[in-house]
């Protein structure tokens, strides 16, 4: 076989070729796959910075809105010492199985799952049932314990010892269907679905994998919710399909990620913490977003982090040419956030995090 020597720009211009002789490493660590499986999760810095920032304390309940594959999940969980409860939700049926077996392969029992669209995770009083009852107040949803899991399987049946109210938001919840267009859905998303539909059901489902259902969860559930929302991933390296994305789409992701905080800001309780964050360096999808949740809800303000490695966010606002005004950060809350610049000498993805704080919500 014949060989195609490219630079790194030239390569992604292509869309096909014979091969590629890569010679020219800019890493030396050696390739961890299946070694110490249980004992270590490799992640990139800013995820791992991101689970301190939110700081959870042993004990607490804790969310994870898109939680898939599970890492920053289990770092969570182990910054809690495995003690509490962290549920891991996401809207796929596989990416839920991935965050079980991960879980289960670590030893961590605190943590359990459930299938979740993030833009409905709140399940209002008055959609449960006139002879729901609630536990000390609460109530909450069917999930998966992996406290319940063997090891060596990414299966496991529904959490014991629930309360009517628990069970009353479960099951019944409607079948995901595959988001194939519409103005909110980049091209690259439309690129995906199609890839899913002509490649039929996953693999773990077809080997029997379970994921319970949820309805959602009342206000108030959750002592911290960690939102690392979906995005135009334009942080991670490569990317390959970069360039599907428009002006448009990006904004649309920005629009897609104000209705999920929409939905994160009502599941912490007074006194709590939310940590929004993103595998993207589009501001769209950043500070205009911080800026839309602390505009709307005058409750929240913004949380110093730690540790404290990424650089500023972007102070100020963007007129595009159609007339569309962005507004980005006030001054002052730059140093509030952080934002992971791949460019930097930090060599990191690119990241961005805000840590709010949650006060009165009157």
């Amino acid at each position: 076989m014949g060989t195609a020597m490219l630079s790194r720009a030239g390569m992604f211009r292509v869309s096909h070729g014979v091969a590629v002789d890569l010679n020219n490493r800019v890493f030396r660590l050696p390739s961890f796959h299946n070694v110490l499986e249980g004992e270590i999760f490799l992640q990139n810095l800013p995820s791992i910075v991101a689970a301190h920032a939110l700081d959870p304390q042993r004990g607490e309940r804790v969310l994870d809105m898109c939680a898939a594959p599970g890492g920053k999940t289990t770092a969570i969980a182990i910054l809690m010492n495995d003690e509490g409860e962290i549920v891991a939700a996401d809207r796929s049926h596989n990416k839920v199985l991935d965050v079980q077996r991960l879980s289960a392969e670590m030893g961590l029992t605190c943590i359990t799952t459930c299938k979740l669209d993030a833009l409905k995770s709140v399940c209002l009083p008055s959609t449960l049932s006139d002879s729901t009852t609630s536990v000390n107040g609460d109530s909450s949803v069917s999930l998966t314990s992996h406290s319940e899991v063997p090891s060596n399987e990414g299966i496991a049946s529904d959490a014991s010892g629930r309360s009517e109210a628990e069970k009353s938001c479960e099951e019944n919840a409607s079948t995901e269907q595959p988001n194939n267009g519409g103005d909110n859905v980049s091209q690259s998303e439309i690129r995906k679905n199609k890839g899913r539909l002509k490649n039929g059901r996953g693999r773990t489902q077809s080997q029997g994998g379970r994921a319970g259902k949820s309805k959602g969860f009342p206000p108030n559930s959750f002592d911290r919710v960690l939102l690392d929302a979906p995005c135009s991933a334009l942080g991670l390296r490569p990317r390959l399909f970069a360039g599907l994305e428009t002006v448009i789409s990006l904004r649309n992701h920005g629009r897609y990620q104000r209705k999920m905080f929409d939905q994160a800001v009502q599941l912490v309780r007074v006194g709590g913490v939310l940590v929004y964050s993103t595998c993207t360096i589009n501001p769209s999808e950043n500070e205009a977003v911080v800026r839309y949740a602390l505009d709307k809800y005058k409750f929240l303000s913004l949380a110093t982090q730690h540790p404290r490695i990424g650089g500023p966010g972007l102070v100020g606002r963007c007129e595009f040419p159609d007339g569309y005004v962005e507004e980005w950060l006030k001054p002052g809350e730059e140093e509030m956030v952080q934002k992971f610049d791949p460019s930097s000498e930090l060599d990191t993805i690119g990241f961005f995090i805000a840590k709010f704080s949650v006060g009165p919500k009157d």
